[in-house]
C-alpha cells in the first residue's frame, strides 16, 4: 500500500486521523479512536507488517508534526499501519457503532443489481493480506460481491507494483460484514424472492436454454458424419438379409433400430462401423435360431417316448386284471360240484 505524493499529509492542521479519512476515496473510512491506538494490545503483531513501526505510529497520534514527516515512505507506511488497525478496530464493540451510522447513510453505496432496488452495501476485503485484493462491496440482500463505484475505490494508495490505484481490501478484512449483519440482526434484509431472476425475451417470448447452446452438427467433424452414414448403411444391409423377421424394425434417423437407442438419449457413437459386422450379426442370429429349433424338436421327441411308455404301461396293467382261459374252466367246473352235491 502505497501514499501518492500528490496528497502529501505536509501543511495540514488538522489531527492525521481526520485528515486521512477526508481524503477523496476514503469514505469507507471511519476514524480509529486514539485510545484505542494507543493500547499496545490491539496493536500486537503489527510491528513485523511494517517498517520504522514507532515513527509510524508517533506520525498517526500526531506526535510528530507533518513537518517532521518529510519523508514520503514514512508516510506511506502511517496509511498502511492505519489501515491495519482500522481492520481490527472495525469489529469490536465501538467500531460496529462507528460503521452503523455510515451504513444507515449509505456512505458505502448501494447494490448495483436492479433486483435489490438500492440495498445499502457494506465494504469487505477478500484478503486479509496487504497488496493482494482492493475493497469490495457485499449486498446483504443478494449475498452477491461488487467492485465498489470508482469515486469510493479510488484513493492515494497504491495496490501491487503494477500501479493498480485502490483502498487496500486488508484496511477492513473478511470478518467485518458478517460480524456487522450477526450483531444488527434487525438490518438483515429478506432474501430475493425465487422467481426474480431476470428472464431473455426476444419479441416477448422467453429465449430456450437451448437456444445459448452450440448446434450438435457444428461440433461433428465432416470424416465422423461419414463414419456415421456409412454405419447406418452397413446396419441397413444386414436388416435386409435378414427376412422377414427384419423389416418391421422401426429405423431411427442415426440408422439404429428404436430398442437399440439408449433410454438416456446420448450422443450415438461416431467410430466408424465395419460392414462384415451386419452380416456376422445376421450369421450368428441363424445359429441361434437352429439351435433353439433343434432343442425345441428334441423336447418334443422326448415328450412323445415319454407318452409311448405309459400307454404301454395302461395296457399293462389292463391285460393283468382280465382272467385267462384256464381260471375261467376251474371257477366253471366248481360251481357245477357245488349244484350237483345235495
Amino acid at each position: 500500500m502505497a501514499f501518492n505524493e500528490d496528497s502529501s499529509a505536509s501543511g495540514h492542521d488538522e489531527p492525521w486521523i481526520q485528515w486521512f479519512c477526508g481524503l477523496k476515496g476514503h469514505e469507507m473510512f471511519c476514524e480509529v479512536e486514539r485510545s484505542y491506538i494507543e493500547d499496545g494490545f490491539n496493536l500486537y503483531g503489527l510491528r513485523t507488517c511494517v517498517s520504522n513501526f514507532s515513527d509510524c505510529l508517533d506520525l498517526i497520534l500526531d506526535r510528530i508534526g507533518p513537518d517532521d514527516s518529510d519523508d514520503s515512505h514514512l508516510t506511506q507506511n502511517a496509511c498502511t499501519l492505519y489501515g491495519l488497525i482500522h481492520a481490527r478496530y472495525v469489529i469490536t464493540a465501538h467500531g460496529l457503532d462507528a460503521m452503523y451510522n455510515k451504513y444507515a447513510a449509505k456512505e458505502f453505496g448501494t447494490c448495483p443489481l436492479v433486483q435489490c432496488a438500492g440495498q445499502p452495501v457494506l465494504p469487505v476485503g477478500l484478503k486479509d493480506e496487504v497488496g493482494t485484493h482492493t475493497v469490495k462491496i457485499f449486498c446483504p440482500k443478494c449475498q452477491c460481491v461488487y467492485h465498489p463505484p470508482p469515486v469510493r475505490s479510488r484513493s492515494n494508495h497504491n495496490i501491487g507494483s503494477g500501479g493498480t490505484v485502490g483502498v487496500d481490501g486488508a484496511s477492513f478484512g473478511t470478518t467485518f460484514p458478517h460480524l456487522f449483519l450477526m450483531t444488527f440482526s434487525n438490518l438483515v434484509p429478506d432474501p430475493l424472492p425465487t422467481g426474480s431472476a431476470y428472464i431473455p425475451r426476444v419479441f416477448g417470448f422467453r429465449v430456450h436454454q437451448s437456444a445459448r447452446q452450440a448446434p450438435a452438427a457444428a461440433t461433428t467433424s465432416p470424416t465422423q458424419m461419414i463414419a456415421i452414414k456409412r454405419g447406418g448403411d452397413a446396419d441397413n444391409d444386414g436388416r435386409r438379409e435378414g427376412g422377414g423377421g427384419s423389416r418391421h424394425a422401426k429405423l431411427s434417423k442415426d440408422g439404429n433400430t428404436a430398442s437399440d437407442k439408449p433410454a438416456n438419449k446420448q450422443a450415438f457413437t461416431t467410430s466408424k462401423v465395419p460392414r462384415s459386422s451386419s452380416s456376422s450379426r445376421y450369421q450368428q442370429n441363424n445359429a441361434h435360431n437352429n439351435n433353439t429349433n433343434n432343442q425345441s424338436s428334441n423336447v418334443v421327441a422326448a415328450d412323445a417316448a415319454a407318452n409311448g411308455a405309459n400307454e404301454e404301461e395302461k395296457k399293462r396293467k389292463a391285460d393283468s386284471k382280465q382272467p385267462s382261459a384256464g381260471d375261467n374252466a376251474t371257477n366253471g367246473d366248481s360251481k357245477r360240484r357245488k349244484r350237483s352235491e345235495p
